[in-house]
């Protein structure tokens, strides 16, 4: 993955921490990861990365299949709203 890539994909990670929801398209991932198939690699290294950003390690990324992407929650703070 490019670094470039990396950063946008954390920002969009952040925005799930900070405003409780963030988009991330179909396209952006098969780009970003270079591939032409979503794989358990590549869920894998979005939860390390998620667990990277938060504090609290119970906390679990969740996400809704959307049309042409994922809606990226973060479990703990949707609860508690």
């Amino acid at each position: 993955m490019d670094r470039r890539h990396e950063w946008i994909l954390t920002s969009r990670l952040e925005e799930a921490i900070l405003n409780g929801c963030a988009y991330i398209s179909w396209s952006e991932l098969y780009k970003w990861y270079g591939v032409k198939r979503i794989a358990a690699g590549t869920w894998k290294d979005l939860r390390a990365r998620w667990k990277e950003l938060i504090d609290n390690d119970d906390s679990e990324l969740q996400y809704v299949p959307g049309s042409g992407g994922l809606f990226v929650f973060d479990g703990e703070r949707v609860r508690s709203a």
